[in-house]
């Protein structure tokens, strides 16, 4: 009944509703005219995710613009991101032609400067924090030690086992130790990953089940 008093809401439902069944009959089925809506369907979605993200860009850079105009909390790290933002979007949208002089627009952002510029910058980024990652394993391989407990000690030994594998010497010392972490891998480590996919699948599969028969709407304004 709360639905019929509230046409808005369930226009936006039916909407929804529709479009979702529309686009997975076209994943599971091959019928032109739905195939052809679907595709419009889809379009659509791109574009208004892409506004979305337009939006929410220009959104948080009035945030930071104002942090760094009231001299606020942490400004500098504003400024440096505003920095930043604006670099990678220049560079990856113009940039000049081998060979002309002029400015066009890339066919797509893995071009060679927006490569070059996450090779030069990025890169080097995730693997300081990489390696910082080692310190906070050998924080806790010490915990789990101390502490004595049972899955902790199990972990440490697996990491270790891997850690000695990685070196091509002990491969050598220790005959059995290269079955033994392929072994992991393939019985342990992929099932686990395997276990966590279906897991993830069956959750996506259920949230759009929701979505489409109208128990959530999160496309609605709360």
């Amino acid at each position: 009944m709360s639905l019929l008093r509230d046409p808005k809401r369930l226009l936006a439902i039916l909407v929804a509703i529709i479009a979702g069944l529309i686009v997975l009959i076209d994943l599971v089925a091959d019928w032109r005219p739905i195939d052809s809506v679907a595709t419009i369907l889809v379009e659509w979605a791109g574009i208004i995710a892409a506004l979305a993200l337009l939006i929410g860009l220009m959104s948080l850079t009035g945030s930071h613009l104002g942090r760094i105009r009231q001299r606020g909390s942490d400004w500098p790290y504003s400024l440096l991101l505003i920095l930043a933002m604006v670099t990678v979007v220049l560079v990856g949208i113009f940039f000049p032609l081998p060979g002309r002089n002029g400015i066009v627009l890339p066919s797509t952002l893995a071009e060679t400067p927006i490569r070059t510029l996450f090779r030069t910058v990025y890169e080097p980024l995730a693997a300081s924090l990489l390696a910082l990652l080692a310190f906070f394993s050998l924080s806790a391989v010490l915990r789990a030690m101390r502490r004595g407990s049972g899955e902790g000690l199990v972990i440490v030994t697996v990491a270790v086992l891997v850690l000695l594998a990685q070196v091509p010497a002990v491969g050598t010392w220790i005959p059995l130790l290269g079955p033994t972490i392929q072994w992991l891998n393939d019985a342990i480590a992929l099932a686990g990953a395997r276990g966590l996919l279906l897991g993830a699948t069956i959750g996506a599969l259920v949230a759009g089940i929701r979505v489409m028969l109208g128990f959530d709407t999160p496309y609605l304004d709360r």
